[in-house]
């Protein structure tokens, strides 16, 4: 998303509360909401403007169409660890949208673990954090709540999604954006209630998927780094 007056962009990472933020500042941002198929627009939709050209566009496409002028640019973007991403990701509404027999799109609830075969198909077609957000060739090392800086010029600010309102606040802040009416959350609910219940049995395996893959490095963004370090915090996280 592109806020051109205030020289940022919004990199909406899936599963990071990128649709809850939309609801917050769109109305001060340069695109529009588009939708299709079974997108509600609330929830579901794409993004287009000028600059926009898909929702979940990395910086280094926001680098090449806004060209010399994005070097005063900010591009911010929310993080979560990686396999916790992954999870939520699997069990996205998007997903598990089916066509009606009435007409219209419903979610088709998940009453099963995750398939280890699809996961790991899921994990290796989707872009990690790092991908979104160019880090190759971003310099020095970034993490949340932290910024770096882009090789095009611009500021890389990374926002923790554990503390999603926060991250809000202090985005509105730094661009002068009245946030006092900001939205009630709607949640992306999930396809299913409890995810850690139905796959309690297979999280060192989910685990050691999602860190093997391209999606392990975005582990660096945060603090608590080595394979029983994730492990433990995802386990943290349903408690």
């Amino acid at each position: 998303m592109q806020f051109a007056a205030q020289k940022c962009v919004f990199i909406h990472v899936p599963k990071t509360g990128g649709n809850f933020f939309t609801r917050c500042f769109l109305r001060f941002s340069d695109d529009a909401i588009v939708t299709s198929g079974h997108q509600d627009g609330t929830d579901r939709f794409e993004l287009s403007g000028d600059a926009t050209k898909s929702k979940h566009q990395t910086l280094a496409e926001y680098s090449q169409l806004i060209g010399p002028a994005f070097a005063e640019y900010t591009a911010y973007a929310f993080a979560r660890p990686p396999v916790e991403r992954m999870i939520s990701l699997y069990y996205s509404p998007h997903r598990w949208m089916r066509a009606q027999e009435g007409g219209g799109f419903g979610l088709d609830p998940r009453s099963e673990p995750i398939n280890l075969e699809e996961f790991e198909t899921l994990v290796s077609a989707n872009k990690s954090i790092s991908d979104l957000l160019d880090i190759k060739n971003v310099s020095g090392r970034l993490t949340v709540n932290k910024s770096a800086r882009h090789a095009s010029g611009a500021r890389v600010s990374l926002l923790d999604f554990a503390d999603l309102r926060h991250g809000l606040e202090t985005f509105g802040r730094e661009n002068g954006f009245d946030l006092t009416d900001m939205p009630g959350k709607k949640v992306n609910s999930s396809a299913v209630n409890d995810p850690m219940k139905l796959n309690t049995g297979q999280m060192r395996d989910l685990t050691n998927i999602v860190m093997r893959s391209h999606h392990g490095k975005d582990q660096k963004l945060f603090r608590e780094n080595g394979l029983k370090g994730v492990f433990d915090g995802f386990i943290g996280w349903f408690r």
